[in-house]
């Protein structure tokens, strides 16, 4: 909110302070939620006076949304008038909630059933509150903070019923969220961390208990709240009842009361001095457990919603006269304690308290299947979309299968096209060889075609090795084979050998008779170069590299010393 607003708010409040606020104020900012609550904040009792309360409500009549207020506030009015359950309060109450329906505003219908159960649970009436509660806890769990009502009462309102349910837990989250929204240094702040502080002490956590209630009476006494710090006390004499300190427990409880009873808190006067009564009786101190009892009784009794306690002093009465083996009005007790006891089945006694948990877990059970329920739609639909997901992998899978596959069969085609014209064209030479006449210069035509043939292998050879079908040749191994079909066979070297004979047959005579050292392989380098075919010719028809051959020729000068000048006389190297 703006400093411009709250200074608006501000001014207003007070005008209506000062007017003796017979007259609502309304606001007119852009924050519907907080202009309801500063209408909230001006709510006061006239008492039995229903018609001054009417006038001072009807300036919400003339707004839509306010209806819903002018209905509750209305409702509140008669539960002030009548001071019990009555069916002015009811009729108002459920028509100030259906129009909150109508509205189709969240925040006004859970004001709207707050207020309700606010009413329910004064009166104790906790069967009937419960479902409207129910429907509350799961409509302010999807709602934002700031859209919610007087958050930190809302929340409050709910940690005590489910604090008087026994669901100590469930009222500790509610209460902490009421602490964070809370105003520090309030009344509402100390009744607030009290609360969660009692919670503790049930749970069994009295260290954190303690520490909660100290803090309460701490800050009830810094902001002069006697009636906070008066239940502090009361609550903090619980954990030295527990601890077994009676006397530090009656000492806090008689203060509390003596606070209480300044104030006129005639409930919290009652508590204690029932409270105060079991102490004493811890004690065996049985006169004072009676005159606390009288004292609470006198409250009890004035009030129909106060029958839970009467029935609790009538209780502890029937135990005094035990201790005192008496049976004086004992008859008259045991009449009155069963009458409360149908009294409160259904209302504020324990049988309507399990009622309440059962419809709690009834709701819970509800939930819990609805919830299973959600997880086995989303399980499904998971399941569906994995299932969509998988069929259009698979698809994906598929054509991306047939694409390779294709890609591979077309590679793999020209692959074996390749392959088919190179051997096309070996059988060629071998067939023209075949057919011409049998001499040397056909052997010699037909080495330079093999020449070639190599060539065009090795370079097809070094070409499909940078492709992504080389995988093909290491697999199939085609070209290579073929490279190495070419090469001068033992076939081929005794074709030529014998032609090379017939043309130089005094050179081939020389080599046999005076070099009988040098190895065939060596022969076929000086034959091949006899007929003017270089190192790289020479290297390429034997499927060696050139310095194969220049290193050949060098070892074969060592070896053969003067006599390698006389054979390379014959011929040039």
């Amino acid at each position: 909110m703006s400093a411009k607003n709250k200074l608006y708010y501000i001014v207003l409040f007070f005008y209506a302070l000062l007017t003796n606020a017979q007259k609502l104020q309304i606001p007119s900012s852009t924050n519907h939620i907080k202009d309801v609550e500063f209408i909230l904040d001006q709510e006061k009792s006239f008492g039995r006076d229903t018609t001054a309360l009417k006038k001072f409500l009807q300036p919400l009549q003339n707004i839509s949304n306010y209806k819903v207020l002018y209905d509750g506030l209305l409702a509140n009015g008669y539960s002030d008038f009548y001071d019990s359950v009555n069916k002015n309060s009811n009729k108002y109450y459920l028509r100030s909630i259906k129009k909150a329906k109508n509205s189709k505003n969240s925040s006004l219908q859970i004001w709207a059933q707050l207020n309700y159960i606010s009413y329910l649970y004064h009166y104790r009436d906790y069967i009937n509150l419960t479902p409207i509660l129910l429907e509350v806890i799961a409509a302010i769990e999807t709602l934002p903070k700031n859209q919610i009502i007087a958050a930190d009462e809302s929340f409050k309102k709910i940690g005590w019923i489910m604090h008087t349910y026994g669901d100590y837990n469930t009222s500790i989250r509610y209460l902490e969220a009421a602490e964070k929204t809370a105003d520090k240094n309030t009344s509402e702040y100390a009744a607030i961390i009290n609360a969660i502080g009692l919670n503790y002490f049930y749970l069994g956590n009295d260290k954190r208990a303690a520490i909660y209630l100290n803090k309460t009476a701490e800050l009830a006494a810094k902001i002069h709240d006697e009636v906070r710090y008066a239940k502090a006390l009361g609550d903090l004499a619980l954990i030295s009842r527990k601890k077994g300190d009676l006397k530090t427990a009656s000492e806090f409880l008689e203060k509390d009361i003596q606070i209480s009873e300044k104030n006129k808190s005639d409930q919290n006067t009652m508590y204690a001095s029932i409270l105060l009564a079991e102490v004493f009786l811890e004690n065996k101190n049985i006169q004072g457990a009676k005159e606390a009892l009288n004292k609470a009784e006198k409250i009890a009794v004035a009030k129909t919603f106060f029958k839970k306690n009467e029935l609790q002093i009538i209780k502890l009465r029937l135990e005094i006269l035990e201790l005192e083996h008496s049976t004086e009005n004992e008859l008259i007790l045991r009449r009155r304690m069963n009458e409360l006891e149908n009294s409160l089945k259904d209302k504020d006694g324990e049988m309507a308290v399990n009622k309440v948990n059962w419809l709690i877990e009834k709701a819970k059970y509800e939930q819990h299947l609805d919830k299973a329920k959600e997880q086995i739609e989303y399980e499904s639909t998971l399941k569906n979309f994995y299932i969509i997901i998988f069929t259009m992998i698979s698809c994906i899978a598929l054509l991306v299968f047939i694409y390779f596959k294709k890609r591979y069969i077309n590679r793999y085609l020209r692959y074996e096209q390749q392959v088919a014209l190179l051997e096309s064209e070996k059988l060629k030479a071998e067939q023209k060889l075949s057919e011409v006449q049998d001499n040397l210069d056909s052997q010699i035509d037909y080495l330079k075609e093999k020449k070639k043939q190599i060539q065009n292998l090795k370079i097809s050879i070094e070409s499909i090795k940078q492709s992504s079908s080389y995988y093909i040749e290491k697999e199939k191994g085609k070209l290579n084979a073929l490279l190495q079909s070419q090469l001068m066979t033992e076939k081929n070297w005794n074709a030529f050998k014998k032609e090379f004979q017939k043309e130089y047959p005094e050179f081939y005579l020389l080599l046999q008779q005076d070099f009988p050292e040098i190895s065939d392989s060596n022969k076929k380098i000086l034959l091949l170069q006899k007929l003017n075919f270089t190192n790289n010719e020479t290297a390429e028809l034997l499927g060696i590299t050139s310095d194969d051959v220049k290193k050949s020729k060098l070892e074969l000068k060592k070896k053969l010393g003067e006599k390698y000048n006389l054979l390379f006389d014959r011929f040039t190297a």
